[in-house]
This record gives structure tokens, C-alpha cells and sequence, in this order.
């Protein structure tokens, strides 16, 4: 995994953490603020990945245990933001992966970040963003090409900490013995192109922090107009998880 402030912000407000013993992996890109931001992408890393963690001690994670890890997240950043005027109107997106010991993933995301797959050479993303460019896209209100597009980047129509209950979407599938993931945030997707993430992740995925740090010279090289953040995680054999995170 890795992250980098990018060629312009002064401050990072993107989190990742892996537990590659467990096969956790979770994102963020905060939103609100000078600190509301950051302070908003460390909570909600940190209440997912303890949430989850401690169902993992107990047995095998299933889908309640991902919505309860974006519940506990959506509380801790509603309240600080309750308990400290500087911090008010903070939230943050959320994207969390568990590769479990049966061959299968589980996920779910809230916002813009993103989750892909690489099966086969074919690049896809697992997630469907929560923006309002999207839905917009969706709708047939807008193409690629409308004037615009650009200024709805990052208007979320859903975020942890924003609301009193956050929903995320959560999927299962299974996986295969060469799948390679990636978990980013927008100032990755932003700056590169679904075909050079591919380009990078077919010929560098079998070396996740190679593969990460790559990424994250492309998204720089290219203007590095956000903070940029990025998780690779090659193979889904299970047994192969703690040294295949990166």
C-alpha cells in the first residue's frame, strides 16, 4: 500500500491500513477541511479496521460484520464533528476488503474511492461511484465528453460521517489464483486512465508494493492534482495473504 499528498494539496487526507494476517484492507479519502478531512479518514480507517478485526478473532466475517464496521465508522466521525465546531460538515469515503480463508471477497464501499479487479488481462471496477457525476452519467443526462464533467468530480451523494446512517453497498464474490486488486482513491483515477491502471497491475501485480508505488509515480507524473492512495493485492489463495498485500 501507499499514499502520497500529490503535486498540489499541502496536506495528505487520504488513510490505508492492511492486516494481511486477516486479509483487511481499507481506504479512505476524507472530505472538510484544513483537518476536518484527515481527522475523518483516520477515525473511519481505524473503526472499520478494529470492528473487523475483532470479528475476524472470533470466526469467519460475513456481510453484517462489513455494515456494522461503516456503522461504527459513520459514529465516529458524527460525533467528533458534534463535539468540536472546527471539525463540523467532515466526512469521508470508505472502501474495505476482506479476503476470506474460503476463496471468496467480500466488500463494500461508500463514496468515490474504488475497488478493482484484474482477471484474465480484463480491468474492472467492483464499486459503482456515489457521486452525483455518476448518477448523472447513469441517468443519460451526461457523457464523458459534456462540458462540465469536471467540475462534479467529488460531489458525493453519499460519504461516512454525513448522515445518520450511512449505507454501503456490499457485494461477495469468488476469487481466482491470479486475480490482482486494487483499492484507490479518485486522485489515482483522476489523473490515470483505466488502461495504464491495467498496463501497470498485469506487469508489476505479482509485486503489490512495486505495483503500489508505480501507481503512485503515474498519478504524480500526470499532475498529481489530489492526494493519491492506493492498495494492490495479489493472488487470492489465502494461505499466501500475509506476504501478497501491498
Amino acid at each position: 500500500m501507499a499514499s502520497h499528498v500529490g503535486q498540489v494539496r499541502l496536506r495528505n487526507e487520504d488513510r490505508v491500513a492492511c492486516d494481511a494476517g486477516r486479509g483487511l484492507a481499507v481506504l479512505a479519502d476524507g472530505m472538510g477541511g484544513h483537518a476536518g478531512g484527515a481527522e475523518a479518514a483516520l477515525m473511519a480507517v481505524a473503526a472499520w479496521m478494529e470492528r473487523m478485526e475483532q470479528g475476524a478473532s472470533t470466526g469467519v466475517l460475513h456481510e453484517e460484520d462489513l455494515r456494522e464496521a461503516f456503522s461504527l465508522a459513520n459514529c465516529r466521525v458524527r460525533s467528533a464533528a458534534a463535539g468540536d465546531p472546527g471539525l463540523r460538515g467532515m466526512g469521508t469515503t470508505l472502501v474495505g476488503a476482506c479476503f476470506r480463508g474460503d476463496g471468496t471477497l467480500l466488500y463494500a464501499h461508500v463514496g468515490d474511492s474504488r475497488l478493482y479487479q484484474l482477471r484474465d488481462g480484463v480491468l474492472r471496477s467492483l464499486t459503482r461511484d456515489h457521486s452525483v457525476l455518476r448518477a448523472q452519467w447513469d441517468a443519460g443526462m451526461i457523457d464523458a465528453d459534456s462540458p462540465g464533467t469536471a467540475l462534479l468530480r467529488g460531489l458525493l451523494t453519499r460519504a461516512v460521517g454525513v448522515d445518520e446512517q450511512v449505507e454501503p453497498d456490499v457485494a461477495v464474490l469468488g476469487l481466482e489464483p491470479e486475480d490482482i486488486y486494487l483499492l484507490c482513491s479518485d486522485g489515482l483515477t483522476d489523473m490515470v486512465t483505466d488502461s495504464g491502471i491495467a498496463e501497470v497491475l498485469a506487469t508489476l501485480g505479482v509485486n503489490p508494493p512495486l505495483a503500489a508505488e508505480h501507481l503512485i509515480d503515474l498519478a504524480n507524473d500526470r499532475g498529481g492534482m489530489d492526494n493519491v492512495s492506493v492498495i494492490v493485492v495479489s493472488s487470492c489463495a489465502a494461505t499466501r495473504l500475509g506476504t501478497e498485500l501491498g
